[in-house]
């Protein structure tokens, strides 16, 4: 099975069922590899938190923010 038939497939996925296939895919990686994205992950959260805490970092509300990512994909 090719790749491109693997996406067609899973476009016709339901949003629970793409999301549980995330978790899958996710979980079949590297588990060091995981743990180490995860670190990482975790590190900025705390570097963004600590930023905002300082008053270095502004808070954008989540509808803004979403369209902020939207908009930045269509160019």
């Amino acid at each position: 099975m090719s790749l491109a038939s693997i996406q067609s497939e899973i476009e016709k996925l339901k949003p629970a069922e793409r999301a549980s296939l995330i978790d899958f895919l996710w979980e079949s990686l590297d588990e060091s590899r995981i743990n180490e994205i995860e670190a990482k992950w975790a590190a900025e959260s705390e570097d963004r938190i600590d930023a905002f805490e300082r008053g270095e970092l502004a808070a954008v509300d989540g509808p803004s923010a979403i369209e902020n990512v939207r908009s930045s994909l269509r160019k």
